[in-house]
């Protein structure tokens, strides 16, 4: 990111990838040739969505639950999917000891989509009667206390703070099983504690859902037990989202403290099939190449020099 900001040089008028939720920055491209890069995470788009994707030449979303969710709310330009994905590098594969009880994980801001409280009472459901159960709650920007979400069980460790860290590895390693619980556009917490070898119990709909069917057999994936309106403040009533079944997730816990071994040779078959298909090297050459297919007229957006580069990129 140095880097790009060091060699950055003015705006001049030419293709643009806008990347982020279709904040009011987005206007100040609507007459030039863009892309749109985005997600969303239920099962109907904000009502002026549409409208400014269909502004763009095409819509880059990272998994086929978005691309449906573009198409059925709307929007006629292409939409190409391009995963996102984790750096090898950073979440590689991890030993971990062998501990006296199950350290489970949910990495994630405690907003109500996240299914926090959901995830909390599955795990106390599983693991009432053990004492040296443990739960770490990976949340930031305060959001713990925002909505209201308190713990009392001496068991349960919150962590509510912004890290100034290249990623949060150091919380993976602590864990032994992670739960993704969120309704997700992609499900980035998910595909980073697979990285690192973990057994994932994960929200099988939304973005996720993509995981579930493209990773099976590798993650213990738990459907929805109901779906709730999807109503964002500043979005309105986009859908629906789906809600994790607090029995099952509580059931796929305990199947991972009974069989330790089996769920440690699940995560890391994970971790090879992560760094195989969900590898975040991909990703920019993959952008660009969308981004050169659907100019008019088409041209290319990087040197010879540069292409053959790219095909050296891990994959």
């Amino acid at each position: 990111m140095h880097d790009l900001l060091v060699n950055s040089t003015p705006y001049e008028e030419g293709p643009v990838l806008f990347s982020a939720a279709l904040e009011p920055e987005l206007e100040l491209y609507a007459g030039t040739e863009h892309f749109v890069h985005t997600m969303w995470e239920s099962s109907e788009l904000p009502a002026d969505w549409p409208r400014k994707l269909n502004r763009a030449r095409a819509v880059i979303v990272p998994t086929r639950f978005v691309a449906g969710v573009c198409r059925s709310s709307g929007v006629t330009v292409p939409v190409e999917v391009i995963p996102e994905g984790v750096d090898p590098g950073l979440y590689p594969w991890v030993e971990r000891p062998v501990r006296e009880g199950v350290t489970t994980l949910i990495v994630g801001t405690v907003l109500p989509r996240k299914h926090v409280s959901e995830g909390i009472a599955a795990w106390q459901l599983a693991f009432a009667d053990d004492p040296d159960a443990r739960l770490i709650i990976k949340s930031r920007f305060q959001t713990a206390q925002a909505y209201g979400l308190s713990v009392s069980d001496p068991r349960i460790t919150l962590v509510d703070d912004q890290e100034m860290a290249r990623g949060i590895l150091h919380w993976y390693e602590q864990a032994d099983v992670l739960l993704a619980l969120g309704s997700e556009g992609f499900g980035l917490p998910l595909v980073e504690g697979m990285a690192t070898g973990l057994p994932v119990i994960a929200l099988s709909s939304e973005g996720q859902g993509d995981i579930c069917a493209d990773a099976d057999g590798l993650l213990l994936p738990v459907r929805p037990a109901t779906w709730e309106v999807a109503d964002e403040p500043g979005y309105g009533r986009c859908g629906v989202r789906g809600v994790p079944d607090v029995q099952e997730v509580a059931r796929r816990l305990r199947w991972v403290a009974q069989h330790r071994q089996e769920a440690t040779a699940m995560g890391a078959a994970a971790s090879e099939w992560v760094h195989a298909h969900r590898n975040l090297w991909n990703k920019g050459p993959s952008l660009l190449d969308t981004m050169e297919t659907y100019l008019h007229p088409r041209q290319p957006l990087r040197s010879p020099a540069r292409r053959r580069s790219e095909g050296s990129v891990p994959r």
